[in-house]
């Protein structure tokens, strides 16, 4: 009796061992099942996304098509004809001195004075150094120019004037002694 206790008990125990292997077993299959389904979401999440990425990369060339090839000019660059603006702004700055001189001589002569023979010669400039480095870009200097301009401006008038008045004394100086 005493044997078929043991191999009862020994039955037993291995009966809920199998049990508890089953138990584990099916928790194992279950847990299985749950990453076997969130593995084939993922896999149509995936899908998913790549068609909308086929889709928008169709988009994308459409897109680069329609606009034609990458357009250059976007990129700020100086333009061709800026050295030749460069050497237009020496030149205008040039005549700007030249005018100025001019200005000096002509006035000198109607006030009754000998001119400055090195205006009158050309010989020394009025124009200040460094002319031709001047950034035309910069608006400090369009600035300065601008009011160099101005005075210009004002002192052609005040010659024009003068030499009017100038004149109309020599034209009444005439008229007395004719």
């Amino acid at each position: 009796e005493r044997s078929c206790c043991v191999c009862c008990a020994s039955a037993q125990r291995l009966e809920e061992q199998v049990a508890q292997e089953e138990g584990s077993s099916q928790a194992l299959r279950e847990e299985l099942r749950g990453k076997e389904t969130g593995l084939q979401q993922l896999r149509t999440a995936v899908k998913e996304l790549s068609a909308q990425n086929q889709e928008l990369m169709e988009q994308n060339l459409t897109l680069q098509e329609s606009l034609g090839p990458p357009d250059r000019s976007t990129v700020p660059r100086p333009p061709r004809s800026a050295p030749l603006t460069q050497r237009l702004h020496g030149e205008m700055a040039a005549c700007l001195c030249d005018l100025r001189s001019l200005c000096n001589i002509l006035s000198q002569r109607a006030q009754g004075r000998d001119p400055n023979l090195s205006l009158l010669l050309g010989i020394t400039s009025t124009q200040p150094p460094g002319v031709d480095r001047d950034d035309w870009q910069s608006p400090e200097v369009l600035s300065r120019k601008l009011s160099e301009v101005r005075q210009l401006r004002r002192d052609v008038e005040e010659l024009r004037t003068a030499i009017s008045d100038r004149y109309a004394q020599d034209m009444g100086d005439n008229c007395i002694t004719q």
